[in-house]
């Protein structure tokens, strides 16, 4: 009987890794570039482990390679295989300043500019070969982290989240509402939320593929009021709502340190704001548990940790 070293030494493990990004890219061409390598040898790479595997992995339609059944079940276990083998590898050799990994990482695109380049320049001081990837937030943050779209997934709502997932509360914010520097509510001593209501709102939009409509602590509240905003307009970049409310009495809702962004300029003021007793907006990092055990991976996790502490206060 062959034992498992016999086993495995008539495998590639180089297979597996050229599986898991033919798995998320759908796309031999992409595959290739991802590998550094000409399409001609990612597609024989293909056939290899076709071979191996006794089974077609993929099949053809207009959107790319789709996986057949067999893939999928392969998909279960291959990240975690993956990521065992690279906390093996780095568990005593992890070092950031040779760390040449590339990390992902999705944001509320509200937040982004506070978190992520804060984050960015520690990376670059302390790991400088190491690139850092910026997505926007999906309502339902396990979709990105789920196909290993992105390591971690700071999110302001604390999904439901099963035993596949890592959620940590790591500070919180406080809706305000900002309006343009002329706006005719600034005139007002006092601003209620239904002084508010009479105007219209450009809103954030989030990932296409999430399901269901995420609505802040304001929106909740007002809900159990029976009341609503308008929304006009909905974009998923902070700069285009800005601009859009730019010569209208349009109102947009965001965080409280929002206001101190240069991004504001002198054009837009907050109008009013909520406590952060009674409107809390909690800010949450989730994780996959593959990456758990991976230094690289929580060494990162400590920096976006870290970040935050230096702007928003960390909730006990």
């Amino acid at each position: 009987m062959k034992t498992l070293e016999q086993e495995l030494s008539r495998i590639d493990l180089n297979l597996l890794v050229s599986l898991s990004v033919l798995i998320k890219e759908k796309n031999v061409s992409r595959a290739a570039e991802k590998m550094f390598l000409s399409q001609p040898a990612m597609s024989r790479i293909l056939g290899r482990l076709r071979d191996l595997f006794d089974d077609p992995l993929f099949y053809r339609e207009s959107n790319g390679l789709q996986p057949t059944a067999k893939t999928l079940e392969l998909e279960t276990h291959l990240d975690r295989i993956l990521f065992s083998i690279d906390s093996l590898v780095n568990s005593t050799n992890f070092s950031p300043k040779t760390c040449e990994k590339a990390f992902r990482i999705s944001t509320p695109p509200l937040m982004s500019k506070l978190l992520t380049a804060p984050l960015a320049k520690k990376i670059y001081d302390l790991a400088p070969k190491v690139t850092l990837e910026e997505y926007p937030s999906a309502a339902d943050p396990t979709l990105l982290l789920k196909e290993n779209h992105v390591d971690f997934s700071i999110h302001i709502k604390d999904t439901a989240i099963g035993n596949e997932y890592l959620s940590e509360k790591i500070g919180h914010t406080y809706p305000v509402i900002y309006g343009v520097a002329d706006h005719p509510l600034l005139k007002k001593k006092q601003v209620s939320i239904d002084d508010c209501l009479e105007y219209s709102f450009v809103d954030l939009s989030l990932d296409i593929r999430s399901i269901g409509e995420y609505l802040n602590p304001l929106d909740v509240e007002l809900l159990k009021q029976g009341k609503s905003r308008k929304i006009a307009f909905r974009s998923g970049q902070l700069s285009t709502l800005l601009e859009s409310i730019e010569g209208t009495n349009r109102l947009i809702i965001g965080g409280h340190l929002l206001e101190q962004d240069a991004i504001l300029g002198s054009r837009f003021k907050a109008i009013t704001s909520f406590s952060l007793a009674h409107f809390a907006v909690n800010i949450y990092l989730v994780e996959h548990k593959r990456t758990a055990s991976s230094p690289p991976h929580q060494w990162l996790k400590s920096l976006i940790i870290e970040s935050i502490k230096s702007k928003f206060t960390i909730a006990s």
